[in-house]
């Protein structure tokens, strides 16, 4: 098991979309201390796969929004977007977006929030264009009512099976 896969399984198991941790909190997590980079350096708590550590978190669909190194806590937050392709898979068609006449008061608070989020101004406005892009909350419930009917009736307790298996033996 390598060292970030428990964060990754806590962060899959959490249903809230938006999961605030403290860094002591994550180092009860994985059971190991965090580097000294993760207190100090905005870049260590970035959306980036080369790195290992957030590879756990990409893997869950979450992307670091909220980090407060001062505070030493941080938000996972879940993202709905397709994530790029493997470097070995076929490059997916980009598009480019020009956005003219911006009051700088709005570019001044983007700049801002990207960089208490670790980003730069472009990776920031990629991440809220890709939100806004994605699923309304109704159709996620919808789809999540038709998987919920696949289902045939209540599921048998386990309790049941349980004593059934170990009756059998």
């Amino acid at each position: 098991m390598a060292k970030y896969d428990p964060l990754e399984h806590y962060l899959s198991a959490h249903a809230e979309s938006g999961c605030m941790l403290t860094f002591a909190e994550i180092e009860g997590i994985i059971g190991a201390p965090l580097p000294p980079s993760a207190r100090t350096h905005r870049r260590w708590w970035g959306n980036d796969r080369t790195h290992v550590q957030a590879r756990s978190w990409l893997a869950t669909s979450r992307e670091v929004t909220d980090l407060r190194l001062e505070e030493e806590r941080v938000l996972f937050e879940r993202v709905y977007y397709s994530p790029p392709p493997a470097d070995d898979s076929p490059k997916r068609p980009r598009s480019q977006v020009i956005v003219r006449n911006l009051d700088t008061e709005i570019v001044a608070a983007l700049k801002q929030k990207a960089r208490r989020n670790g980003h730069s101004l472009e990776q920031e406005l990629r991440v809220i264009l890709m939100r806004a892009a994605g699923p309304e909350r109704s159709t996620l419930i919808a789809e999540a009512d038709r998987i919920r009917a696949m289902t045939a009736g209540p599921l048998e307790d386990s309790v049941a099976l349980l004593r059934r298996d170990r009756d059998s033996r």
